[in-house]
């Protein structure tokens, strides 16, 4: 289950991935551990369908693990979703405010919505739900600093030779096929925990 994207890069030589941007600044999801034995790096479309389908997956493993993992997500717009590179810029802008998972979890909560248009306004009244200064929130959705952080994801991405979402990297190497259930996921982790 993927959302492909249009292009035909080719995979890259490189099957790791880092938590860490070019100018080291490392971003670690609210409530996540970057000590954890588990560093599991995902990249996500905030329009793809099958990214979506993953979110209570992730729940589920952060329940259950606790500091075991960490999970950071990654923003890989596709280019056949319109909203998503705007989405990605308005997870970021949430997280300068510290609500990160907050808006993480509600931009996906409402993805069939927005995707039909009007995702801009709708993203703001999500800042609003949950309690973002507003006017902040705008300036920084549309903020050079914000595209900044969501490009150097996808430029990492394109580097890796990531061609759809989700993409997942457990410890540094690629998950070649997305495992459907928390239980496909948890075989994986636990082979980095024995």
């Amino acid at each position: 289950m993927a959302c492909s994207k249009t292009s035909d890069t080719d995979r890259a030589n490189t099957q790791t991935a880092a938590a860490t941007t070019s100018d080291g600044y490392t971003r670690v999801n609210e409530g996540d551990y970057p000590d954890a034995p588990v560093q599991i790096v995902k990249f996500s479309d905030y329009q793809c369908p099958a990214c979506g389908y993953f979110v209570p997956i992730e729940k589920k493993l952060k329940e259950e693990y606790g500091d075991k993992i960490n999970i950071v997500t990654k923003h890989f717009p596709l280019s056949m979703h319109p909203y998503a590179h705007v989405a990605a810029r308005s997870v970021e802008a949430a997280r300068k405010q510290g609500k990160y998972l907050e808006m993480h979890y509600k931009i996906f909560d409402g993805q069939e919505t927005w995707s039909k248009g009007n995702a801009e306004t709708i993203f703001i009244g999500y800042a609003q739900d949950i309690g973002l200064d507003v006017e902040q929130f705008k300036k920084d959705m549309n903020s050079a600093e914000m595209n900044k952080i969501v490009m150097e994801d996808r430029k990492e991405g394109v580097e890796l030779g990531i061609r759809s979402t989700p993409t997942f990297f457990i410890n540094g190497n690629l998950v070649e096929k997305n495992p459907s259930t928390v239980n496909g996921f948890k075989i994986l982790i636990d082979q980095y925990l024995d």
